[in-house]
């Protein structure tokens, strides 16, 4: 006879795991869908496209063991949703930025002092870029100064898309901390800044 107090221990059968569904599947299952939703804010084939396939690369890169969770239809939305309206806020900045630009005075023409300073940058510039690594400087020389798009390049260079991307986001880390000193902000004298 048992104990009132000391119950027998039940075997429960336990489901299996559901298995994540895995990075090609939740791809094609979601990706036209989510252009279709971004493209509703952005305005723009082009970058809804762009802006859904950054959301897939950076899934990628932080895969783990959250990806059962990060795959689901509902977090991809939100995902999708919260890049589109960042997108929207860089725009308006942009937007912003350049109407500002245009509205102010031309510049008074050089000193020989301003051209000697712009001499030095160009050649930082010039150097930063040349000690760049060979593939992110082809990328980015042909971002920058050929003016092509993330996917023109990738096709020119027969890379893919995200290399392009992940290049010129080197490219900029790495130019910008070597160009550091001429990039900080000129500092005010205590009696010019009142």
């Amino acid at each position: 006879m048992l104990d009132s107090h000391v119950r027998s221990p039940t075997l429960q059968r336990r489901a299996p795991p559901a298995t994540p569904p895995s990075w090609e599947s939740a791809f094609q299952a979601h990706y036209v869908e989510l252009c279709e939703y971004v493209l509703r804010f952005v305005g723009s084939a082009e970058a809804a496209q762009d802006l859904v396939q950054d959301l897939f690369l950076r899934l990628w890169d932080s895969r783990g063991p959250r990806d059962a969770t990060r795959l689901t239809r509902p977090y991809l939305y939100v995902a999708a949703r919260n890049r589109a309206l960042k997108y929207l806020r860089h725009r308006r900045v942009v937007t912003a930025w350049i109407a500002r630009v245009a509205c102010e005075e031309t510049p008074p023409s050089d000193t020989p002092e301003d051209l000697c300073l712009r001499g030095e940058l160009d050649d930082a510039v010039q150097q930063a870029i040349a000690q760049l690594p060979a593939r992110c400087r082809a990328i980015f020389v042909l971002r920058r100064r050929e003016q092509l798009s993330y996917r023109e390049i990738a096709t020119r260079l027969g890379v893919s898309l995200g290399t392009v991307k992940s290049q010129m986001w080197r490219a900029t880390l790495r130019l910008r901390t070597k160009l550091a000193p001429y990039l900080a902000r000129p500092v005010i004298p205590e009696d010019r800044a009142g």
